[in-house]
């Protein structure tokens, strides 16, 4: 008997609603994320939508859990540093960039990014959105990709 005809033959018992939340659970854990160890990209700072910049690279964040060092980019310049986690609360320490010149928009872009990581003073996860905190307020959002199970569940079947 397959799962899908197990479930059926227990709808209309008590137990239908159980399985079915058991089920929803098993895939509820494709759509979370941790804050360690997730490639984070930027998705609003400060409340505004934030795109790629034309010819940039994107906004992106990842922090290590072993050596607790973060490494990213700024849309312009490669980004590093370290951070301390405790609980909810999260500060990111001397953060430094290479030095290399971009286009206006890159370069204003960047400067907001570094200003808002160096306010940070706490974070929350729901699902595969990261929001960094200063206080209560949301300074920035990040999203973390698909996982690759549900991506490649996705993806059409090739045609003959």
């Amino acid at each position: 008997m397959t799962s899908f005809q197990f479930r059926r033959a227990l709808c209309g018992t008590v137990l239908c609603s159980f399985v079915n939340v058991a089920a929803a659970d098993d895939k509820l854990s494709d759509l979370n994320a941790t804050l360690v160890g997730t490639p984070w990209t930027l998705q609003t700072l400060g409340g505004a939508a934030q795109a790629q910049v034309a010819g940039g690279t994107p906004v992106q964040l990842k922090l290590d859990a072993a050596s607790r060092r973060l490494s990213g980019h700024t849309g312009c310049n490669r980004l590093m540093g370290r951070f301390v986690q405790r609980g909810t609360l999260l500060t990111l320490l001397p953060l430094g960039t290479t030095r290399m010149a971009c286009a206006e928009p890159a370069m204003t872009q960047e400067q907001a990014v570094l200003k808002m990581l160096g306010e940070v003073d706490g974070y929350r996860v729901e699902n595969r959105t990261l929001s960094l905190l200063q206080g209560e307020v949301v300074r920035a959002t990040w999203s973390a990709p698909a996982p690759k199970e549900v991506a490649e569940k996705t993806r059409k079947p090739a045609t003959p």
